[in-house]
């Protein structure tokens, strides 16, 4: 009989006071079953059936071997009772069905921790989707940090989870909370743990030194542990489900996230009734201010330094991005010091360049002053450079070159100018009208020129055209490899001639 066949058999009876020949025709069940049912009190409980098995007369050696051993294995437990010579010959399903029933599964047991005032303040990261700045996908954090006694909460949105970020968000929560807890809890993130974690944690000598500069005694957890900092986790969990869950219209580009942060923090988080305390974080921290230890006078340096080398083209590179220096300091090292709106070069304890930071990837930013320097100093490598390319066309060109220097001409336009000649009538050319501008002692590009036109009318060949483009600027920075003339032997060779047959 089942619970609800009871429960109709005693409504017919007693209500509408049928009797139990009609109960009996309704329902169609037997009169016997009427009358157990209205002398049962209570529902009728489902009782499942039991069934023998083969391990019931090895139970009692089974839960004695519990008894004994606590954490005993299937396995050993089969072997203890199949030793005998009526021992269990049976599976090991029936052995394991039978422990997950009788023995108890290990189940942790929480405490519930009251902190004092001033006494700790947890912090932890949350991921937040992602964002475009130009045309660069960037990973959205947020920083969250919160007092354990009040509740006050402290939160920054990132474009990263990296030390830099953590330090920084760490001094910022103790600057807006006015002090320093005495203790800090965190979990096992690289940023302040090195290996291990717990009490055997190894922790970040950086992040040692930023304990040790607020004075806050480090308490990392445990892995896979995150009940053990629980009001930062639903601190996080809170960040996500209030301020950003439904906002994608309204946080929309990176300077959203910075605004948007300090208004919801102070105008929602910190003023709402908290759950666990039942009154609003801003009044309770009235009682935990003065609890807090002051800050150092002196802030805390929490920019992202690495040493670098600035590259040939007068840049350094820093998060896929390159910045320019002067271009004195090519090759040589130096060190980035890097906060979240400004990147500086320094060379020798001294800074040599500033540049706003940037937070798109493969973007050249150039200071206007460092581009001047390098043109500057690439013409002055380049008129080297053109020197020595004059020069090395031969004893004539070399005698022509110290010729010009003694006159009172600028060289560099004659040597330019004889230069664009042999690109446009060739090496021999040049030197033949070089030898006889020799001869005539007359040290004059244009003269060189007319020389060069008259031996070519003399042999009746036509006078090549120059180009002459437009912008000259575009045609000096480019840089060409020396013609090979080997890679053209291939339109030079004739096709086989076919044998005759």
């Amino acid at each position: 009989m089942n619970v609800a066949l009871w429960a109709e058999i005693r409504r017919l009876a007693e209500c509408e006071r049928l009797s139990h020949r009609a109960i009996s025709r309704r329902l169609h069940c037997s009169r016997r079953t009427i009358q157990r049912a209205l002398a049962a009190p209570t529902a009728p409980g489902s009782t499942p059936r039991t069934r023998s098995s083969m391990l019931d007369p090895y139970q009692a050696r089974i839960n004695g071997l519990m008894q004994q051993y606590p954490t005993l294995s299937a396995v050993r437990i089969r072997e203890e009772i199949s030793q005998e010579p009526n021992g269990y010959r049976g599976g090991l399903s029936l052995i394991r069905a039978y422990l997950r029933r009788t023995r108890p599964a290990p189940a942790r047991v929480y405490q519930e921790v009251d902190y004092a005032a001033g006494e700790a303040m947890q912090v932890d990261w949350g991921d937040c989707g992602s964002i475009r700045i130009g045309q660069t996908p960037r990973r959205v954090s947020v920083f969250v940090a919160v007092l354990c006694y009040s509740r006050l909460l402290y939160i920054e949105f990132t474009l990263a989870q990296k030390k830099a970020e953590f330090y920084r968000g760490i001094a910022r929560a103790l600057a807006f909370f006015g002090g320093s807890p005495r203790k800090i809890i965190f979990d096992n993130l690289k940023a302040a743990v090195r290996s291990g974690s717990g009490r055997q944690a190894c922790l970040h000598p950086e992040f040692l030194a930023l304990c040790g500069h607020f004075l806050l005694e480090p308490v990392a957890c445990a892995r896979r542990d995150p009940e053990s900092k629980g009001t930062v986790e639903a601190a996080v969990r809170y960040v996500k489900r209030n301020a950003l869950e439904g906002r994608t219209e309204q946080l929309v580009s990176w300077d959203d996230y910075l605004r948007f942060a300090p208004w919801w923090r102070d105008e929602v988080a910190n003023v709402r009734r908290h759950e666990s305390t039942q009154q609003r974080p801003i009044d309770r921290f009235q009682s935990e201010r003065p609890r807090l230890r002051p800050l150092p006078h002196i802030p805390f340096d929490s920019d992202d330094v690495v040493a670098s080398v600035v590259t040939p083209h007068a840049r350094v590179e820093y998060d896929g991005n390159r910045y320019s220096v002067p271009p004195p300091f090519v090759g040589k090292p130096v060190t980035l010091s890097a906060s979240d709106t400004l990147l500086r070069v320094m060379h020798d304890g001294q800074e040599i360049a500033r540049h706003p930071r940037c937070y798109e990837k493969g973007r050249i930013l150039c200071v206007p002053e460092h581009q001047l320097a390098a043109l500057e100093s690439r013409r002055r490598r380049r008129s080297h450079e053109i020197d020595q390319e004059f020069d090395a066309l031969g004893p004539q060109a070399r005698e022509f070159h110290v010729q010009l220097l003694r006159c009172p001409v600028q060289a560099g336009v004659h040597v330019r100018r004889l230069l664009g000649l042999v690109r446009l009538y060739g090496r021999a050319d040049v030197l033949d009208a070089i030898r006889q501008a020799l001869e005539y002692q007359t040290y004059d590009a244009a003269y060189v020129e007319t020389l060069i036109q008259q031996q070519r009318r003399r042999r009746q060949l036509p006078s090549p055209t120059p180009l002459c483009p437009r912008r000259r600027e575009l045609i000096d920075d480019i840089q060409l490899d020396e013609p090979d003339p080997a890679a053209y032997d291939r339109f030079l060779q004739l096709p086989e001639q076919e044998t005759p047959s």
